[in-house]
């Protein structure tokens, strides 16, 4: 194994480039971090880190040769889980779990399959189990992810010569067209969520396009009256039975929101509702400075929003839509109101404006009524001057 030097461009750290040949003769490269800034005279602190990290892969490439031939496939899967699942997120940890250990381990372990006899096909027939019990093409395409990462390690490990889920074919994903609410459902909505426990939940989706995880993570703490102020700083993800206050899905997501009047006086009448619940329960009232939780202060979990959502829809004649399609009905609201599609994309958090185009945004009839009625208009102008 070789090791260079590098400074990639724009990096703010000296990169260390690893290069190594494989059994069947191909070099492989890999880059990673040496974590030593470029900026100020660090370039033998980065030499020796480098050194460093090539022993280290060196060392790993030595054990993994060790009776390779006879690893299972299963076997090579559960190993890979556990010692990496100390490096992911507990959300993440759950993903992997519920795909490696509940659905391709026990596919794979009816057949004894070596890790390096592993063939496209075998996966292949996997896929095909899967779409046989009636999962989606994204789902598919997920377990995918995890077959490839996973035999990815075992190529860098020199286990296998190259990545065998490479040479699968998977589907393209049908894209989800997501149903919205216009105005009118919209307000029959907020009517009919009114005194039930998903009120605040409803109505904060509706108002402010929040995802469903934001809406759950939101505390008091981030909003802001003095200033008129919320800010979505935190989401709350499920994995399994427990809850985990995380970070905001991405930097992007991160967001100040303004609080008009009408909003002011709805959420400074459910602290004062939640205040009055505090000295009804006394002791049994649970402090978790959640804005969405129940009247003893319970917060409410984001698996039941989803759930009492369906239900009240259910209850009030209303079209079945997902809790998440409140955030399309609210982006598609602002653009057929005139609002930048720029503002839009800022104010649901997205990182770029294309994901705002792309995927939130559904134009109404009336909206593209007005678009040929200008082509119309434009034209009769343009045709009335000649």
């Amino acid at each position: 194994m070789k090791a260079y030097l590098s400074k990639r461009k724009n990096a703010k750290t000296y990169y260390c480039i690893l290069k190594w040949q494989s059994s069947d003769g191909r070099w492989n490269t890999k880059e990673v971090s040496t974590g030593i800034p470029i900026k100020g005279n660090n370039m033998r602190k980065a030499e020796k880190k480098c050194e460093e990290i090539c022993k280290e892969y060196e060392d790993k490439y030595e054990k993994a040769k060790v009776d390779v031939s006879d690893i299972l496939f299963t076997d090579y899967l559960s190993d890979w889980f556990e010692q990496n699942k100390y490096l992911w997120k507990q959300t993440t940890i759950y993903g992997y779990d519920r795909v490696i250990n509940r659905h391709i381990i026990p596919f794979f372990s009816k057949k004894n399959i070596r890790l390096i006899d592993l063939a496209p096909k075998d996966i292949q027939s996997y896929y095909s189990s899967l779409f046989d019990g009636g999962l989606s093409s994204a789902t598919v395409k997920r377990h995918h992810a995890n077959i490839r990462k996973a035999l990815q390690d075992a190529v860098e490990l020199n286990m296998i010569p190259y990545n065998i889920a490479d040479r699968t074919k998977l589907p393209k994903p049908v894209k989800y067209q997501a149903a919205i609410y216009d105005e009118k459902q919209l307000m029959t909505l907020l009517k009919a969520s009114a005194n039930t426990p998903i009120e605040s939940a409803v109505k904060l989706a509706v108002f402010y396009g929040l995802r469903r995880g934001e809406v759950g993570g939101l505390r008091w703490q981030c909003v802001d009256f003095e200033n008129h102020e919320i800010h979505i700083t935190h989401t709350k993800v499920t994995a399994g039975s427990e809850f985990f206050q995380d970070t905001t899905k991405t930097m992007s997501s991160r967001r100040t929101l303004p609080i008009d009047d009408d909003m002011y006086e709805y959420l400074t009448s459910l602290k004062e509702r939640q205040n009055q619940n505090r000295e009804f329960f006394g002791d049994a009232y649970i402090e978790s400075d959640f804005v969405c939780c129940w009247d003893n202060g319970e917060p409410l979990r984001v698996d039941y929003i989803s759930h009492a959502f369906s239900e009240l829809l259910k209850e009030n004649d209303l079209p079945q839509i997902r809790f998440h399609d409140l955030r399309h009905s609210c982006a598609t609201l602002l653009l057929n109101n005139g609002i930048d599609l720029k503002i839009i994309q800022e104010y649901v958090g997205h990182s770029t404006i294309s994901t705002t185009a792309n995927l939130y945004l559904h134009p109404d009839i009336a909206m593209k009524k007005k678009a040929v009625n200008t082509v119309s208009n434009a034209l009769k102008s343009k045709g009335s001057d000649e």
